[in-house]
């Protein structure tokens, strides 16, 4: 059965409708056939992929069989078992720990900037909005789950748009319990529902998420600004670090998590930001960023805190002209402005 080859269709078929009869004669029909008009099933090889060198396209409901196989001690023979295995493979495959970290850091970005429609025939769609500078970001995702990348027509922005029902199931299966987003999560129960996945809750976020950090590069910032800049004597450089959103539930586990604070503002309709200006709090952040790296262009900037710091201890911005210090900062300053690590 491993050695199966991929174009031995009349194999596969035989020993899928074997089963199917299996499972068409049990309690299980309820589930498994819950969509009456579903596609030819496919099998392509997936090397890589745990527990399976195969599986199955186009099969949503195999995750429900499963948990009622667990559920009522269900069992199989060999050849039963490796093709539901395979089925289910598609869907509950475990991640090692760089794709459960991609997976969360992918499910910040989409709670930040992107969007999950569905049309009138339930057709579903994945969409993300980035800046131009941040088509590399999105060309690792587009090399994960596929999609297509394109310019939006008449601003400095590109789209990332994913429609393939197979490569959805895929993202929402990798991003399914960190979706928590209050305007992402309506959509994206809607999405499990139609794909028949059951949707996870999102789970508790701690210092060895992600997700902080995806969101961070959708609608977060990072600058330092100058206080008496007119005053030699007192100017000094004020970073700060800051994410923003509509609602107060969407930056509150940054402060939980990082610290900080959140304000409102009045302006653009009122929306709630987080922000960090103190260099213990920085700090946090940047053992963060290490752990779970920020992938956009604005982030590079993250890898720069520990020099800044550094300048910023011993005075550098106030610096006679021309000394090596003054020279220094002026170098470091340059680096921060073009985004250069």
């Amino acid at each position: 059965m491993m050695n199966m080859n991929y174009n031995n269709t009349m194999t596969i078929k035989y020993l899928f409708n074997y089963v199917s009869n299996f499972i068409k004669n049990s309690n299980m029909v309820k589930i498994y056939y819950n969509y009456h008009n579903q596609p030819e099933t496919k099998y392509n090889e997936a090397p890589g992929r745990a527990g399976s060198s195969i599986y199955l396209k186009g099969s949503s409901e195999t995750t429900r069989t499963h948990k009622y196989m667990l559920k009522n001690n269900v069992t199989f023979n060999k050849i039963e078992s490796y093709l539901l295995n395979s089925c289910m493979n598609y869907t509950t495959s475990t991640f090692n720990n760089e794709d459960i970290k991609f997976n969360q850091w992918l499910a910040g970005l989409i709670d930040g900037d992107g969007y999950f429609g569905i049309n009138k025939n339930n057709s579903i769609s994945c969409e993300i909005i980035m800046a131009l500078e941040d088509e590399p970001m999105l060309t690792e995702i587009q090399n994960k789950f596929g999609g297509s990348i394109k310019l939006r027509s008449g601003v400095k922005a590109i789209r990332y748009r994913l429609q393939n029902k197979p490569a959805l199931l895929k993202l929402v299966t990798a991003i399914n319990d960190n979706i928590r987003n209050t305007k992402r999560l309506v959509q994206f129960n809607k999405v499990c529902n139609i794909l028949g996945i059951d949707f996870i809750a999102p789970i508790k976020l701690t210092k060895d998420n992600s997700w902080l950090m995806g969101f961070f590069d959708a609608d977060g910032t990072i600058n330092y600004y100058y206080q008496n800049k007119n005053d030699m004597t007192k100017i000094r450089p004020q970073l700060t670090i800051s994410v923003t959103n509509k609602f107060y539930q969407d930056v509150q586990d940054f402060a939980t998590v990082l610290g900080g604070n959140i304000y409102f503002y009045k302006a653009q309709n009122g929306y709630y930001k987080w922000s960090i200006n103190r260099e213990d709090l920085h700090t946090i952040y940047y053992n963060y960023h290490m752990l779970n790296p920020s992938k956009s262009y604005k982030g590079r900037r993250l890898f720069l805190i520990k020099k800044f710091y550094t300048l910023y201890n011993l005075k550098a911005f106030r610096a006679p002209v021309n000394s090596m210090l003054n020279q220094a900062w002026l170098k470091f300053d340059n680096k921060w402005k073009n985004n250069i690590i």
